[in-house]
């Protein structure tokens, strides 16, 4: 039978007296590195639709959005930038170290993907679609865009996540792809169910699988 140990007193103090004299620094020293990685992806998702599209055999930017009314196209922006914001506070906010609970990160990494798809289809039948397409370009422009707002998330964290590192990279894919799906629905016209799962709805899950993936290397608590 193992003895057991039990720290000192003083050990226990002096511990405590380390912690308190180099506390962990406060969120609003990183405000203005975390709103310069922002401000770096935005411009990198821009500058993605804009080029993006040419590699795929297709015209770049906002023009290729022509096709739809202004209005509809400001509303389901600004719904999608709406839940692109909820889904980045309610992983990143909180005081604690720890990242939020395991149901929450995958009630994220899940509703994410479906509540996109949803908002899209609402509008489906309110006005007449430019063209007909299946939505591998926007699979593929959603997978080229989703990568610069998923790295500067994982900048932003920089911590190990001890409990469940899977589940806190799956919710943060599935943020990622949430931004980026803000930008390809300023690119794309188009809001029919079929187009809007294979193109909107796909990519965002499996960004939240490619999440967890790297998620569970990178935030996992290494042995020494």
């Amino acid at each position: 039978m193992r003895p057991s140990f039990t720290p000192p007193e003083t050990l226990k103090l002096q511990v405590l007296e380390a912690v308190r004299r180099r506390p962990v620094p406060p969120r609003d020293d990183r405000a203005p590195a975390m709103a310069g990685l922002a401000a770096l992806a935005l411009v990198a998702m821009a500058a993605t639709v804009q080029w993006g599209p040419r590699l795929l055999g297709d015209a770049g930017g906002l023009g290729h959005a022509a096709g739809r009314p202004g209005a509809i196209g400001a509303a389901i922006a600004a719904g999608s930038v709406v839940l692109a914001l909820a889904a980045t506070w309610a992983v990143q906010s909180g005081r604690s170290m720890l990242a939020p609970p395991r149901a929450l990160l995958l009630g994220i990494a899940v509703g994410v993907p479906l509540l996109a798809g949803a908002w899209l289809v609402l509008w489906h039948g309110t006005y007449d679609e430019p063209f007909t397409r299946t939505g591998w370009r926007c699979f593929a422009l959603t997978a080229l865009t989703a990568p610069w707002p998923f790295a500067a998330l994982v900048r932003a964290r920089r911590r190990v996540e001890p409990r469940h590192p899977a589940a806190v990279g799956a919710a943060l894919g599935a943020v990622a792809g949430a931004w980026a799906a803000v930008m390809v629905e300023l690119w794309c016209p188009l809001s029919v169910g079929s187009h809007v799962l294979v193109g909107h709805v796909l990519p965002l899950a499996a960004l939240a699988l490619a999440g967890a993936a790297i998620g569970a290397r990178a935030f996992r608590l290494r042995r020494l």
